[in-house]
């Protein structure tokens, strides 16, 4: 993070008196300026709480609060400044982001899930082991061409298959209840892989079972170059937040809360013009499918025909 992204972040945050305690006596309190460095400090490394504190000449214990404190901050008061869905005319802006990279039109975001390697209490193991068969939290998250996330649905267990997260996600709710013009405005769409239904707002690849013919074969790798923001957005966030590699919290309910924090900062970094060269290349992205799961989620009908559509303008 630059200094002059450190003292804008500064600013957005002294607007929560919170953070910012006036002295009446006894010991000083830990001043804000310093509670920003401790937390940014703790999400940016692997350094224990006690590394930490030996660090900045504070006890461990001071430093549990302190991080707790400002990730509550950032979650509550920020994330919805930072995180947030473009409006129609952002939505110009991002298309034009995504066309340049296989002349996809109308994209206005891709998305995926990602898995955040957590220490789980032994009582709850088989709920967060992935198939891989670490321990993890999911993260659903949609990005823009410019890596900026515009939807962060995080908290469920790594055995949670993504098309089930996605399932119980607020976008797939508000599409239920609202449909696609809420979002979308009638005209727009995500890109997805496998793991997700087809749907008319989200266009996943076509899947090949030894018979796709070349069309649709070389569509799916256009479909690949467009959606590949996602996962260098994922690889960007645990590059700069490297507390993601591997989050060791004491406390697993704290874990959604430290990895939404984390996703704030992303955003606020790249809105700053704070780039970064360093990424993380094994994200644990899900590419396997659940049919069944698919399958009762209505909708797909319109889907298939509108990527049919889309395979007629990429490929004719």
């Amino acid at each position: 993070m630059t200094q002059d992204t450190y003292g804008n972040l500064l600013t957005a945050l002294s607007v929560n008196s919170e953070l910012i305690k006036p002295y009446t006596g006894g010991n000083k309190p830990v001043s804000f300026h310093k509670k920003v460095l401790i937390s940014l400090w703790y999400y940016g490394r692997e350094m224990s709480m006690h590394a930490i504190g030996n660090q900045f000449d504070t006890a461990t214990s001071t430093i549990y609060n302190i991080v707790q404190e400002v990730t509550d901050c950032l979650c509550n008061s920020m994330a919805k400044k930072c995180i947030t869905w473009p409006n129609i005319k952002e939505c110009t802006i991002i298309e034009e982001g995504f066309r340049v990279r296989a002349n996809f039109p109308n994209v206005i975001g891709a998305i995926d899930g990602c898995h955040i390697s957590v220490k789980v209490p032994s009582s709850e193991q088989d709920s967060y082991t992935n198939r891989k068969m670490t321990k993890s939290i999911i993260v659903q998250a949609i990005c823009t061409s410019n890596k900026i996330f515009t939807n962060i649905c995080v908290g469920y267990p790594g055995r949670v298959h993504d098309a089930r997260v996605f399932k119980n996600s607020e976008i797939f709710s508000i599409m239920q209840n609202e449909g696609p013009s809420s979002l979308f405005y009638d005209k727009y769409y995500l890109l997805g892989d496998s793991a997700y239904p087809n749907l008319s707002w989200l266009i996943t690849p076509y899947k090949n079972y030894g018979n796709l013919s070349a069309r649709k074969r070389k569509w799916n790798y256009f479909h690949s170059q467009t959606r590949v923001d996602i996962e260098l957005s994922f690889g960007l966030l645990k590059g700069r937040w490297r507390r993601l590699l591997y989050l060791n919290v004491t406390n697993i309910s704290r874990a959604p809360n430290i990895i939404l924090a984390c996703c704030v900062l992303h955003n606020f970094c790249l809105v700053n013009d704070d780039e970064l060269d360093e990424i993380v290349n094994d994200v644990q992205l899900d590419y396997t499918s659940q049919t069944d799961i698919q399958n009762a989620i209505y909708g797909t009908e319109s889907g298939n025909a509108k990527r049919d559509k889309l395979l007629n303008i990429l490929v004719p």
